[in-house]
């Protein structure tokens, strides 16, 4: 099952890698609840770093200035900092085909790493090694199952939001407001959404004939402003703003 599950969410990166996707092709929405708060430490043993976001010659504009060996101790000490011991090994990535290129001509690989029940994938600039796209990937079955007593949605969707801020250098403090954004995509009419440099996406792959091969992603990339600017993409803080007001504006006409 783990090696079916790489294959299927490898193949969703492959096609939604650059850019933005039109939509997704299930929903989850109806059966997820939204997460508790992520807890945090007044002192973080990792830091933010604005820096690690870096121009590239990318399709994307911007690349991860960071290794997978360097992402991989900071989402471990992200987690510790969490109470959480699901650590991942630096040495557990493997290599997925042959190297590619973008329509820049900018030449990745695919890597990916199984853990349990679900798994990581990223894209690689093979000249610097720094990470160009990076992602969580499970199945449609896990995410919506409950284990001791817990939502199983819980933990992936903080896993994704630590997986985000340790590849992107936002810090530990920023784990809550990637969680947030994350849920925000399993809705049907926003799997994808802008925040301070970064795309936060769900990419999904339903399976009618067997629901345990339907399959979803959450991944993270950086782009320039500029890409920004063409795909139009919906930024987080506007989208929260202008739902607060709908809500409120309801509000006050149900008190008319």
């Amino acid at each position: 099952m783990k090696k079916t599950l790489v294959l299927i969410v490898a193949a969703i990166l492959m096609l939604s890698l650059f850019g933005c996707s039109d939509k997704k092709n299930a929903d989850v929405s109806g059966v997820v609840d939204a997460p508790d708060k992520f807890s945090t430490l007044d002192e973080a043993k990792v830091t933010e770093n604005p820096n690690i976001r870096k121009e590239s010659e990318n399709v994307n504009g911007m690349c991860y200035a960071i290794t997978l060996e360097e992402f991989t101790y900071n989402y471990n000490e992200m987690l510790k900092e969490a109470g959480n011991l699901d650590m991942i090994n630096p040495k557990g990535w493997k290599m997925l085909g042959s190297p590619q290129n973008d329509a820049n001509g900018t030449e990745y690989q695919y890597y990916y790493y199984n853990a349990d029940k679900i798994n990581f994938t990223a894209s690689v600039e093979t000249k610097t090694n720094y990470i160009m796209n990076i992602g969580l990937g499970t199945t449609m079955s896990n995410f919506v199952s409950i284990e001791n007593e817990k939502n199983n949605s819980d933990t992936i969707l903080m896993k994704s939001a630590v997986m985000a801020a340790a590849v992107s250098g936002m810090g530990i403090n920023k784990v809550d407001t990637i969680q947030d954004i994350f849920y925000l995509t399993t809705f049907e009419n926003t799997n994808e959404m802008w925040y301070n440099g970064n795309v936060y996406a769900l990419s999904t792959n339903e399976d009618k004939a067997d629901s345990e091969r339907s399959t979803m992603l959450f991944r993270t990339f950086p782009i320039s402003d500029e890409v920004k600017e063409n795909w139009g993409i919906d930024e987080y803080e506007s989208y929260v703003a202008n739902a607060t007001q709908i809500t409120t504006n309801a509000d006050r006409k149900s008190v008319v």
